[in-house]
């Protein structure tokens, strides 16, 4: 399988509609299974930081069905962690500009079973690597669960850097700040954790250099 990196110009790129569905995973796990209070709209889950600027993951199955889904956005504009969890961020300034690209929305359809996640997420990580090397980034920033933070990323051979302590938010969950370094030294490392040494992203039908010089 493939991680499809889609974005409202490229959406057309890709069969169906990658991006309407992921929005109604997200809907399922985030707001149905996690009642989370976030604008909604036909079954589809969304904020602020999904516009034009938003890239997003997704992962579907041979049934062209969504499985998982992640997103990045670039920080040179007002984001997430800045504008509603800055006081996550204690140890540092807030990492900002082209070079820093934030990560939220990791979702992973919970009616599979477990190796299917894990893979899911797999492949979901190295995205993130192949994008941002592709895409000159040098880190990618978020809070999660620190549970999260080490299923996905530190048990795949992605350590995080921490930005800030451990906070328990007001529904009682534990969420950390922190910083994911991307560099070709960590891909490999990352390859050699999953066993994955092949390239997961796909830009559509297009060539990859060609997406990466439009960009």
């Amino acid at each position: 399988m493939t991680v499809e990196c889609v974005t409202l110009e490229t959406s057309h790129l890709f069969a169906g509609n990658p991006i309407a569905s992921q929005h109604k995973l997200r809907h399922r796990l985030i707001i149905q299974r996690q009642h989370w209070d976030v604008p909604q709209l036909r079954d589809m889950e969304f904020d602020a930081y999904d516009n034009p600027a938003t890239t997003y993951l997704v992962w579907r199955d041979d049934n062209m069905i969504v499985r998982g889904v992640s997103r990045l956005y670039p920080t040179d504009r007002p984001f997430m962690l800045k504008e509603h969890f800055s006081h996550m961020v204690t140890y540092e300034a807030m990492p900002t500009g082209s070079h820093a690209w934030e990560g939220s929305r990791f979702c992973i359809d919970n009616i599979l079973d477990s190796p299917t996640r894990q893979q899911i997420a797999r492949e979901i990580v190295l995205s993130y690597l192949e994008y941002g090397l592709d895409m000159g980034i040098t880190q990618i920033l978020g809070v999660m669960y620190p549970v999260y933070w080490h299923n996905l990323f530190a048990k795949n051979g992605w350590e995080p850097t921490w930005i800030g302590d451990v906070i328990v938010t007001p529904d009682g969950k534990k969420s950390r700040a922190a910083i994911l370094p991307v560099s070709k030294y960590v891909l490999d490392k990352v390859r050699s954790t999953t066993g994955i040494h092949t390239n997961v992203i796909n830009y559509g039908n297009v060539k990859r250099e060609s997406y990466v010089q439009a960009a």
